[in-house]
C-alpha cells in the first residue's frame, strides 16, 4: 500500500525529494522536473511588457513550467534579473513572469524544509511573506514564500494581467510586518513576519525558513535591513556556513552583500541573519570641579 500511495503522489505531480544546490552567487537552485503531459492544463496568454526594477513576481523556473517567488533587480534589453526568495538567480523574460497576485484558494506545492518534498495544498491566507495552507493530507499550518511554488495551469494561480493586491500599510510590530527576532535570545536576528498577536502580549512570527512561534514583545524590531549594515549570509545550508559581509543595495527581499572574503553576491532575506547590535559604550562621569 505503501508503494501505491508514493507512486499515486509522484503522478499528480508533487515531486520527490530533492538536495539543496548552491550556485557561485551565494544562492539556492530550485530542483524541479516538468509536470507530466496527463496532468497539463490550458496555458493563459504571456506577459510581454518589460516589468520594472523592484516588482515583486512569480518566475517560471529555468522553463520547468514551476513559479518561484522573486523580486526583480536589473533588467538588460529585454530580460530581467530576478533574484528568488530562496537566494537564487536567473536571468528571464517578460513571458516568464506573473505578477504577484497569489491569494487565496490558489492551488499550490509547499514543502517543509529544502529536503523534503513538495505536496499540493491550498492556500487560505497571505500576509506579506507568511502563506496559510490547507494541505491533501488534511493538516493546515503557516509556511512562508521561499517554500510555496505553483503549476503554470493551477487553479486560482496568478496570470498575465492580474492586479497584484495593494500592499496593507504596516508598521511597527503590526499584523503582516516584517520584523526581526532575537532567536532564542542568541544574539542573532532572523526575518519574520508577524501573524498574530496573544492575549498575553506576545507575538506569532513565521520565519522565513517556514517554521513559526510566539515571540516576546521584547526580541522583535522592525525589519529595516539596509546599506552599509552587517550581516551574514548563509553560504551553504547543510553544513551551514556563514560569511559575514555589508550589505550595498537593497531591492524589495533582495541584498547585494559584499562579503568579507572578497565576494559580491546577490542573496536574499531567508539566507541573512544580523549579529545583535552592540550597546552604546556607557558615558565617562564628568571630572569633579
Amino acid at each position: 500500500m505503501r508503494l501505491l500511495w508514493v507512486a499515486a503522489l509522484l503522478l499528480s505531480g508533487c515531486l520527490g525529494r530533492e538536495g539543496p544546490e548552491l550556485p557561485p552567487d551565494v544562492g539556492m537552485s530550485h530542483q524541479a522536473r516538468p509536470a507530466s503531459a496527463g496532468s497539463e492544463r490550458r496555458a493563459p496568454p504571456e506577459n510581454e511588457e518589460p516589468v520594472e526594477v523592484g516588482t515583486p513576481v512569480w518566475a517560471n523556473y529555468h522553463d520547468t513550467g514551476f513559479f518561484f517567488h522573486g523580486v526583480v533587480v536589473e533588467r538588460r534589453e529585454d530580460e530581467h534579473r530576478v533574484i528568488y526568495d530562496d537566494g537564487g538567480s536567473e536571468w528571464l523574460q517578460a513571458t516568464a513572469l506573473r505578477p504577484d497576485a497569489l491569494g487565496e484558494e490558489a492551488r499550490v506545492h509547499v514543502r517543509r524544509g529544502y529536503q523534503d518534498e513538495f505536496l499540493e495544498a491550498t492556500v487560505l491566507r497571505r500576509l506579506g511573506d507568511a502563506i496559510y495552507v490547507h494541505a491533501a493530507s488534511g493538516e493546515a499550518r503557516w509556511t512562508a514564500l521561499p517554500h510555496v511554488r505553483f503549476a503554470g495551469g493551477a487553479p486560482s494561480v496568478p496570470v498575465p494581467g492580474d492586479t497584484p493586491p495593494d500592499a496593507p500599510a504596516t508598521e511597527g510590530l503590526e499584523i503582516g510586518a516584517r520584523v526581526l527576532v532575537n532567536y532564542q535570545h542568541q544574539g542573532l536576528r532572523f526575518v519574520g513576519t508577524v501573524t498574530a498577536l496573544g492575549d498575553d502580549g506576545r507575538y506569532h512570527v513565521v520565519y522565513l525558513d517556514g517554521e513559526s512561534g510566539w515571540v516576546a514583545a521584547r526580541d522583535l524590531t522592525p525589519e529595516q535591513i539596509g546599506e552599509g549594515d552587517v550581516v551574514h549570509v548563509r553560504r551553504s545550508w547543510e553544513p551551514a556556513e556563514w560569511v559575514r559581509g555589508r550589505v550595498s543595495r537593497r531591492v524589495g527581499p533582495a541584498l547585494r552583500v559584499e562579503l568579507d572574503d572578497g565576494g559580491v553576491a546577490w542573496t536574499a532575506l531567508l539566507r541573512v541573519r544580523l549579529p545583535e547590535a552592540a550597546p552604546a559604550p556607557a558615558a565617562e562621569p564628568a571630572p569633579e570641579e
